[in-house]
């Protein structure tokens, strides 16, 4: 029993130190892989922890033998394992839907919003925030993708994207435009995120007025 509370104990102290922030819509590719790792490396040290010799040949003989004891195992190992797997996957998803979203667009261009490429100026409105566009960014349907893949680029993970108003959770997007511009619309269901939402597409807009 005291060895079993002992192991529980470190398995505890094992998942406690992972500490990787997710952004707004959850953990990130790479972050997925580095639990993973740990994961991994966990369920390797469960392993070969304790060494089964340290009790002596003949020990788990006579633990089993005791009248009236009964016996049971749980591999923590296996646990690990699984959750490594779990990320793994996880992170095969995300790089999926990197795949689907951005198809042959080279990764310079996937990791540049089209706000900051674009964007011309933004005001307020309820709920959100309005950004003009120029023409160069339509038609509405190549604008779209366009966010689609940038969108999915950030959940890769590969820089940090915590002023990007489109990785917010709950975004609602809209465009359209004519000869003389474009219009998009970004708005968020949750009423909290509003004032964090224009903060990052004033912020977007001005990093791409000076690019």
């Amino acid at each position: 029993m005291q060895r079993l509370l002992l192991l529980c104990l470190v398995t505890a102290c094992a998942a406690s130190s992972v500490h990787e922030r997710p952004g707004p819509r959850g953990l990130r590719a790479d972050q997925h892989l580095a639990i993973a790792d740990r994961e991994n490396e966990r369920a390797n040290e469960l392993t070969h922890w304790p060494d089964p010799r340290a009790a002596g040949p003949g020990a788990e003989t006579a633990d089993r033998s005791v009248a009236g004891n009964w016996y049971g195992s749980w591999d923590t190992s296996a646990e690990h394992q699984r959750l490594a797997l779990a990320h793994r996957s996880a992170a095969a998803q995300l790089e999926d839907d990197y795949a689907r979203s951005c198809g042959d667009s080279p990764a310079e261009a996937a990791s540049v919003s089209p706000l900051q490429r674009f964007g011309m100026g933004g005001s307020p409105i309820p709920g959100g925030t309005l950004v003009l566009l120029s023409t160069e960014a339509g038609p509405p349907d190549r604008l779209l993708a366009a966010l689609r893949c940038h969108r999915a680029w950030m959940m890769l993970g590969r820089s940090d994207m915590d002023d990007c108003p489109l990785d917010l959770a709950g975004l609602q997007v809209n465009a359209r435009g004519d000869e003389h511009g474009i219009e998009l619309t970004l708005t968020v269901s949750d009423p909290r995120l509003v004032d964090e939402l224009r903060r990052r597409t004033a912020h977007d807009l001005e990093s791409g007025h000076a690019r």
